[in-house]
C-alpha cells in the first residue's frame, strides 16, 4: 500500500510541476511571480524524480529485482521532462530579446528541449500506463513495460517528424493539397486544333504578377508549346495595362481571354486557388470551348425525333436510359448548334439547308417511308447522316422479345441497301462485361476494345492497349458487305471474340444453338468518289474550293443507341467514339478526341475485376495477416527463450 502511495505522489510531482512551469513560463513570464511559477515547477519536477529514485532503491532492498528495470525507465522520462525544462531556460537566456533564433547554437538549442521534452511525454503516458497493470516483486513483467515505452517512443518520434514538416512547409510556404491533385495539361485532340489553325488567335491572362492561379496557368499554356505558330500567349494585370484591358474587354483580373478577328471569347478562373480548383481541372476543356467559338463557323446538327429517340428535353426521371442531356451540353460547349428534326420541322419534305449532319439516336418507333426517302436523297446528295440503333424495348417491358422489326423499318432497309445490315437481336458476355446491376442481365452490359484502323477510330485504336474501351448496354450488331455498288463500307468496332447472340434472352450461352464469335458494333458507309460528277466547290462555303470528299455521302453507324445515354457516355472511349465519328462526318477542325480533366470519375469493374476484389479482401489479405502474425509471434516467443537462457 506504501508503495502504491509512493507511486501516485511520483506522478502527481510530475504533471503539478510540468503545469506549473509551463504556466510560469507562458502566462506569467513578464509578470513577477515569473520565477515563483518556473521554481515551484521545477521543485515538484524534482520532487517527482527523487520519489522515483526512492522505489527503486526500495525495491532493491526488499530482492525485487523484476521490478528494477521498470524503475528505471521511469526515472528515465521523468529527467527527460526536467532537463527538457532546464533546456528551454537555457536557450530562452541565450536567445535574449531576439524575436526568433539566428545562430546555430540557438537553434540547436531550440530544437533539443522540444524534442527531449517530446520523447520524455510520450515515453512517460507508455511507461506508466504498462506500470498501471504491473505486477510487484516476482509478478513484475519488466518486458511488458520495457516494449510499451519503445512503442510510445515510435509514436512520439511520428509526431515529431510530422510537426515538423509542417513547421518546415509553413516557413518555406509551400501547401500541398492532396484533394486537388493537378493541373490539367493540354490534350491530343487541343493540341489538334492549335495544329489546324488558319488563322492568328491571341491568349491574354489576366492575373497580378506572383499571382498563385498564374503559376498554374502557365503550367497549361506552357505545355502547348510549339503547337501552332499563330497562337500568342500574353500576360497582363487589369491595373497595369488598362489599355490591354479595354483592348480584350475586361474589367478585373482572373479572366483567360482569347481574341482572333473580332471574335473574343474568355473564361473566369478567378485569383485564389480556392475559387480556381475546378476551373483548371477542367481548363483543357474551357480553352477548347473557346478557341473552337473564336476561330470556327458555328456547325448545325439536327436530331430526328417522333419514333421515341434518346433526347435532352424533358425532365430526368421520366427519360431513363433514354436522357442525352450530358451530349447536348457537350456539343454546345464545342460550339454546335443542335436542332430538332421531325415531321413539324420538315422531316417528310427535306434536310434543312443548313445542316451539317442529321443523327438519329435510337428510337422504337419506325420511320415513315416519307422520312426515310428525305433522308435518303440527303444523304446521297453529300449529306452525313449518324445513326445509332437501338434493340432496346419500351420502358417496363424489358424481358419482353418485342423490338424494333427492322424488316418493316424503311430506314433500317436503305442502310441494308448500302451495306449496313442491321441485326436486333442481343449480344451477350458470360466472362466479359461489367457488373452494373450486379445481376444475371450484366451479361449484356458489354465492353469492347476491338477498333480498326478507321479514321473515325483512331484515337481509340492507338490507345486500346491502355484501357480505352467502349461501353455497351443491349447491343444488336451489323452484318457489312464490301461490295456495294457505289459505296464503300469499313467496320470500326467490333465486340470481343467470346460474345454470344443470347436469341431467347435467357442470360446464358445455350450450347449448341448459340455460338461465340465477333460481330460487327460499328461501322461507316461513304460515297465512292465520281470525278466525272464531283463539283470543285461546295455551295455551304460560299464557293471556296473543298476536298471532294467532304462532297461526298457518310453514313456513320453503331448498333447502340445507349452508348451515348448519360449513364454510360461517362465512360470516356463512348464520348471519344461519338466525336471522333462525328468529326470524320462533319470534317472541318473539330477536337479529335476530348479535353482531358483531372476531376475524379466514377470507378467501374468488369465481373473478371469483381472477382479478384472480392477474393482478395475475404482471402488474401486476411491470409496476409495471419502470416505476417505468425512470423512476428515466432520471432517474439525466440526472443523471450533466449533472453530465458
Amino acid at each position: 500500500m506504501k508503495s502504491r502511495f509512493v507511486e501516485n505522489l511520483r506522478i502527481v510531482a510530475t504533471v503539478v510541476g510540468a503545469g506549473l512551469y509551463f504556466a510560469g513560463e507562458r502566462y506569467f513570464f513578464a509578470a513577477p511571480s515569473h520565477w515563483w511559477f518556473s521554481g515551484a515547477g521545477f521543485g515538484f519536477l524534482v520532487a517527482g524524480i527523487a520519489l522515483a529514485v526512492k522505489s527503486l532503491l526500495g525495491a532493491k532492498a526488499l530482492g525485487h529485482t523484476r521490478e528494477l528495470p521498470s524503475w528505471r525507465l521511469a526515472i528515465c522520462w521523468q529527467s527527460q521532462i526536467l532537463g527538457a525544462s532546464a533546456l528551454y531556460l537555457i536557450y530562452v537566456k541565450i536567445l535574449g530579446t531576439r524575436p526568433l533564433p539566428d545562430t546555430f547554437a540557438t537553434k540547436a538549442l531550440l530544437a533539443s528541449w522540444i524534442l527531449m521534452g517530446a520523447f520524455g511525454f510520450f515515453m512517460g503516458v507508455g511507461i506508466e500506463w504498462a506500470q498501471m497493470h504491473n505486477g510487484r516483486g516476482e509478478l513484475a513483467e519488466p518486458q511488458r513495460v520495457r516494449l510499451t515505452a519503445r512503442s510510445a517512443l515510435k509514436v512520439g518520434m511520428l509526431f515529431v517528424i510530422i510537426g515538423s514538416l509542417n513547421y518546415i512547409a509553413i516557413k518555406k510556404n509551400v501547401t500541398w493539397d492532396l484533394s486537388y491533385l493537378k493541373t490539367t495539361r493540354p490534350s491530343e485532340a487541343t493540341r489538334k486544333v492549335l495544329g489546324e489553325l488558319t488563322q492568328d488567335v491571341s491568349v491574354a491572362l489576366f492575373f497580378p504578377q506572383g499571382n498563385e492561379v498564374l503559376s498554374q496557368v502557365n503550367l497549361y499554356f506552357g505545355g502547348i508549346g510549339a503547337s501552332s505558330n499563330r497562337l500568342k500567349v500574353n500576360t497582363f494585370d487589369v491595373e497595369i495595362n488598362p489599355l490591354s484591358a479595354e483592348q480584350f474587354k475586361v474589367n478585373r483580373n482572373g479572366f483567360v481571354v482569347l481574341k482572333s478577328g473580332t471574335n473574343i471569347e474568355r473564361f473566369d478562373l478567378g485569383l485564389t486557388m480556392a475559387t480556381a480548383k475546378k476551373g483548371l481541372k477542367n481548363i483543357d476543356m474551357e480553352f477548347q470551348k473557346a478557341l473552337l467559338a473564336a476561330t470556327q463557323k458555328r456547325k448545325v446538327l439536327y436530331f430526328t425525333r417522333g419514333h421515341g429517340e434518346f433526347t435532352w428535353s424533358g425532365p430526368d426521371e421520366g427519360l431513363g436510359l433514354k436522357s442525352i442531356k450530358v451530349i447536348e451540353k457537350y456539343l454546345r460547349s464545342l460550339n454546335y448548334s443542335i436542332k430538332f428534326f421531325g415531321v413539324s420541322e420538315g422531316s417528310t419534305k427535306e434536310v434543312p439547308a443548313d445542316a451539317d449532319a442529321v443523327i438519329i439516336a435510337g428510337g422504337d418507333v419506325p420511320f415513315l417511308s416519307e422520312e426515310s426517302a428525305v433522308l435518303q436523297r440527303y444523304v446521297e446528295g453529300g449529306g452525313k447522316l449518324l445513326v445509332l440503333l437501338d434493340v432496346d424495348v419500351p420502358l417496363g417491358t424489358t424481358l419482353s422479345p418485342d423490338v424494333r422489326d427492322a424488316s418493316n423499318d424503311p430506314l433500317v432497309k436503305w442502310l441494308s441497301n448500302i451495306g449496313l445490315t442491321f441485326e436486333p437481336r442481343m449480344l451477350a458476355n458470360m466472362t466479359n462485361h461489367y457488373s452494373g446491376t450486379k445481376s444475371a442481365a450484366d451479361v449484356w452490359f458489354l465492353y469492347t476494345t476491338v477498333f480498326t484502323s478507321h479514321e473515325s477510330v483512331q484515337i481509340l485504336a492507338r490507345n486500346d492497349q491502355k484501357g480505352a474501351a467502349i461501353l455497351t448496354l443491349k447491343s444488336g450488331y451489323f452484318t457489312t458487305k464490301q461490295d456495294v455498288p457505289g459505296w464503300a463500307v469499313n467496320d470500326t468496332v467490333r465486340s470481343l471474340s467470346d460474345s454470344f447472340v443470347d436469341e431467347n434472352r435467357n442470360f446464358k450461352m445455350d450450347e449448341g444453338k448459340e455460338t461465340r464469335g465477333p460481330r460487327v458494333l460499328g461501322a461507316v458507309a461513304e460515297q465512292k468518289a465520281d470525278p466525272a460528277s464531283t463539283p470543285k466547290t461546295d455551295p455551304k462555303l460560299d464557293g471556296k474550293a473543298t476536298d471532294a470528299s467532304a462532297l461526298r455521302g457518310r453514313v456513320v453507324a453503331f448498333a447502340d443507341a445507349s452508348i451515348i445515354s448519360d449513364p454510360l457516355v461517362q465512360n470516356q472511349g463512348n464520348l471519344v467514339y461519338f466525336i471522333d465519328s462525328l468529326k470524320w462526318l462533319v470534317g472541318g477542325s473539330a477536337a479529335s478526341g476530348v479535353p482531358v480533366s483531372e476531376e475524379d470519375v466514377r470507378i467501374r469493374h468488369t465481373s473478371k475485376e469483381d472477382a479478384a476484389w472480392f477474393y482478395g479482401t475475404i482471402l488474401l489479405v486476411p491470409g496476409l495477416v495471419l502470416v505476417l502474425g505468425a512470423v512476428a509471434t515466432r520471432r517474439a516467443r525466440r526472443s523471450r527463450t533466449g533472453g530465458a537462457v
